[in-house]
């Protein structure tokens, strides 16, 4: 197994071709660590790739759309998540608004990555 660290971080990833269909990867979330799998659910190059999230008390799915806007790009991102457990439920308002507050940080940074 790969080294890792909590925080944001992703290893273990599995291709079907030149398509990555799973990893694992970890993140803090209102201070909580989170660890789990990833699974590609569709993808249609160029324009959408969805995979879900499962972390064991907590589950989601990320959607990306891209769309041509001449003379650029249009990302579109949609996160889905809920809990699966009793304690997260409890969490739950807390979790959702640091994911609020950090999740359009982390794609605009991914998509200034892509532009390079």
């Amino acid at each position: 197994m790969a080294e890792h660290r909590a925080g944001e971080d992703v290893w273990d990833p599995e291709f079907d071709g030149e398509t990555l269909i799973g990893y694992r990867w970890s993140t803090t979330v209102g201070g909580r660590a989170f660890t789990g799998t990833a699974s590609a659910v569709s993808h249609e190059r160029p324009t959408g790739y969805a995979i879900d999230l499962d972390a064991g008390e907590m589950a989601g799915r990320i959607s990306i759309e891209l769309a041509e806007k001449s003379p650029e790009t249009e990302m579109r991102v949609r996160l889905d998540f809920r809990t699966k457990g009793m304690l997260s439920s409890m969490f739950f308002p807390l979790i959702r608004d640091a994911i609020a507050k950090g999740f359009p940080q982390q794609m605009e940074a991914f998509a200034a990555r892509l532009g390079d």
